[in-house]
């Protein structure tokens, strides 16, 4: 990957809160390289693998330069010319110290120049190029990488107490900026990793989390099943709660579903097994917090419901609606399954939990990266693994809204509309015509 094509990706996808302020950028850079400091000292204490450690830093290392295409972005700089002028400076600087330099032809001044390529040629003046199975050998390019972003904190630090004697600001970070690179590409290096693979993923990443402007792609996972598998297309249900032995206690009841499959209610099965659904019935048991404080995690099913209307997915809720894959024996367990299910239930759980330090994922850029890259790997072989990332940022965005309406108004009335990918709610009940809300 080029390093000019790289930093497009993150232009595209820089956001005005990425630049609110022009400290966030250059703390992203130091948050990032602490991440890779941390799985070090991690690795050393014995408390992750060499391959745990391995993927912690090549996340973050991805990271840490798309904050530094950002502060490059900041200053009107390019990381393709950054990188092109590091490394003449550090083929000079080895020569300097009578070492050999880069003896491979390096690419003009102003070519396109990949990562590949970069880290390649910057390994000719790496004075210890072995592969980092000795942590010590991989702890000098990481104290390298930290020594560099501390030098960009100085400096600024320095400029806002006013002492600074910088007159180029620009030109400075540039040069930073490529001995970041230079300490990024040795890591990786030493890591026994391949720095374009590190930035391609992460550039990946960042197109997988679009956020803003994205043209929605709805998947009908179940348009294959027969039609009494299938999810309905709007579902309306009413959330009750009342009171147990003096703790809030809720009742989900499905008000009405489009189409409706069983008009006639739920179809008894042999075994006291039923399939389908029954409007004006109840879905499961009811709920309480099921904790020591009351966080309103009564309302949970709104994040099901909200992956439901969102992503068209939800093993808990086709397992309550009793509309598994049947047809198919290989989905039924794969995907309707209680692994499947047991796995959504534990997203909820987590999300739920870091809600609050994550101001209840009112807006989708509230919704960390870390938490979508679990999600991700949670998911990873599950059918909704092809949705991109920012689609479940939505999904959180929807039913965390609708789960905050329902906790405030101690119960109402939730409209999951697959067709237009919303999830909705009321103090009074929704009128649905012809597969649509009024």
């Amino acid at each position: 990957m080029e390093f000019a094509e790289y930093q497009t990706v993150v232009t595209a996808f820089q956001g005005e809160f990425d630049t609110a302020h022009e400290l966030v950028p250059l703390l992203g850079t130091g948050a990032h390289a602490g991440a890779i400091l941390d799985a070090q000292q991690r690795f050393l204490r014995d408390r992750v693998s060499a391959p745990g450690r391995t993927r912690a830093i090549e996340r973050a290392l991805g990271r840490l330069v798309r904050w530094c295409a950002v502060v490059a972005n900041q200053n009107g700089l390019e990381l393709n010319l950054i990188a092109h002028a590091n490394l003449r400076k550090v083929d000079r600087r080895h020569r300097e110290l009578g070492l050999s330099g880069i003896t491979a032809l390096v690419p003009d001044m102003g070519t396109a120049l990949t990562f590949s390529t970069y880290s390649r040629l910057a390994a000719e003046t790496d004075q210890d190029i072995g592969v980092g199975s000795d942590p010590l050998e991989l702890s000098v390019p990481l104290l390298g990488m930290a020594g560099e972003v501390g030098s960009l904190f100085l400096e600024q630090k320095k400029r806002y107490r006013g002492d600074s004697e910088r007159e180029d600001w620009p030109a400075f970070i540039a040069e930073e900026l490529g001995d970041l690179l230079w300490y990024v590409s040795a890591v990786c290096r030493h890591l026994g990793s391949d720095l374009d693979v590190v930035m391609q993923s992460d550039a990946d990443r960042l197109q997988g989390m679009e956020f803003a402007g994205a043209t929605k792609r709805f998947l009908t996972f179940d348009e294959d099943a027969p039609l009494d598998e299938r999810f309905p297309r709007q579902l309306q249900l009413r959330f009750v709660e009342s009171q147990e032995s003096g703790e809030p206690v809720v009742t989900m009841i499905l008000r009405d579903a489009v189409p409706n499959a069983f008009p006639d209610g739920a179809i008894p099965l042999p075994n006291d097994k039923w399939k389908g659904y029954t409007a004006g019935e109840r879905l499961g048991d009811p709920v309480n917090d099921n904790s020591h404080s009351s966080d309103a995690y009564r309302y949970h099913d709104a994040i099901h419901l909200g992956f439901l209307a969102v992503l068209q997915w939800s093993p808990n809720l086709r397992s309550l609606l009793k509309v598994k894959r049947k047809f198919d024996p290989k989905i039924d367990d794969a995907e309707d399954g209680a692994r499947a299910i047991f796995a959504e239930e534990g997203l909820a759980a987590i999300l739920a939990k870091q809600a609050f330090v994550n101001d209840n994922y009112l807006d989708v850029r509230k919704v960390p990266e870390e938490l979508l890259e679990l999600i991700a790997s949670v998911t990873d072989d599950l059918e909704v693994s092809v949705l991109p990332l920012w689609l479940w940022a939505e999904a959180i965005c929807q039913g965390f809204a609708v789960l905050g309406a329902l906790a405030r108004n101690r119960g109402g009335f939730v409209l999951a509309d697959l067709d237009a990918g919303h999830l909705k709610y009321s103090k009074t009940p929704f009128t649905m015509r012809d597969g649509a809300d009024e």
